[in-house]
């Protein structure tokens, strides 16, 4: 019945234009040898929902013939109805063109462009920077904000728009996109807000992020004037010693406003033992981003999964 469907329509199938009411679904399938087989009339679409053949709306009513006799005069009445719209010759070759663009294969990159449009375009009127920023601050005055590019300055907006909502939010753009920088303008808003800000990075990186608030020549955002706090990740482990110029015995953990945490997924495993029971994970969490002031979270990490999703998960936790 299928095949004999679909000899059909090939050879039937126009589009006409209605002069006056038109039923909302007809459909008339016949023989090999033209006569009628079956005929389909009712509220439906051409899909297995619309066609009863899946569920789908409650209310649609269809109704299929059940003998020759009842086929054939609903096949003389579907003829009629046809007779009397206005052809539209050019409508097949279109129809056709539609479905092989509907079926045609799509490239990954355009697929999840796509996706993302739709899961996002909704969130578009949220993201505006006039909405999400506070001008009184100062920020587009800084240097660091007009050194950033478009794509840029829309993930700080998106970042600050998480922060905001959420308490937390990763940059995970790839290597060479300006994480750094765009970690560097988030961390600016919240100081000329007088928020104090901690950044936690691996004690390598911990020199290029000292020279961003350094009086140094090599500094090009200088100007700017930065004033964070810098500690290791490892500084986590230690109650007493010297990280730079500040004193861990001393370090008032519960008082920071917002976490800058570089390479967070560092942070991935909130299982490592330690002899005292707690971790550097429990230690952020506990003693920094729960304690104290409301502590928003921001993260940075090009692969915030490293082995498994769980990775992913122990991070996002650090916002709660």
């Amino acid at each position: 019945m299928a095949q004999r469907c679909a000899t059909w329509f090939e050879t039937k199938v126009e589009v006409r234009r209605a002069n006056g009411p038109v039923p909302q679904g007809a459909v008339v399938l016949r023989n090999d040898d033209g006569g009628p087989g079956q005929a389909v009339l009712g509220s439906f679409a051409f899909s297995t929902d619309g066609l009863g053949l899946t569920p789908g709306n409650p209310l649609n009513l269809i109704q299929a013939s059940e003998t020759l006799e009842e086929t054939a005069r609903l096949s003389d009445w579907f003829e009629a109805q046809w007779s009397a719209l206005d052809a539209d010759t050019g409508a097949k070759t279109r129809l056709v063109d539609l479905l092989g663009t509907l079926a045609a294969h799509r490239d990954p990159h355009g697929i999840y462009a796509l996706i993302l449009h739709h899961l996002f375009r909704a969130q578009a009127d949220e993201l505006d920077e006039d909405r999400v920023i506070r001008s009184a601050t100062g920020i587009r005055d800084t240097v660091v904000w007009n050194k950033l590019f478009k794509f840029q300055r829309d993930g700080v907006v998106g970042a600050l728009d998480k922060l905001n909502r959420f308490g937390g939010c990763i940059i995970a753009d790839s290597v060479g996109l300006g994480k750094t920088f765009e970690a560097l303008a988030i961390i600016k808003y919240y100081e000329l807000r007088n928020d104090r800000v901690l950044v936690l990075c691996p004690k390598r990186l911990r020199d290029n992020w000292g020279l961003y608030r350094a009086n140094d020549r090599r500094n090009v955002l200088a100007s700017d004037r930065f004033s964070y706090d810098i500690l290791n990740h490892t500084d986590l482990s230690r109650d007493r010693g010297k990280s730079g110029d500040i004193d861990l015995a001393h370090v008032n953990w519960g008082n920071y406003d917002l976490v800058v945490i570089d390479e967070s997924h560092n942070f991935r495993n909130k299982n490592t033992p330690r002899q005292d029971g707690e971790t550097r994970y429990d230690r952020l969490m506990h003693r920094i981003v729960r304690d104290g002031v409301k502590t928003r979270v921001l993260m940075l990490s090009a692969t915030p999964v490293n082995n498994r999703l769980a990775d992913l998960r122990n991070q996002i936790a650090f916002r709660n």
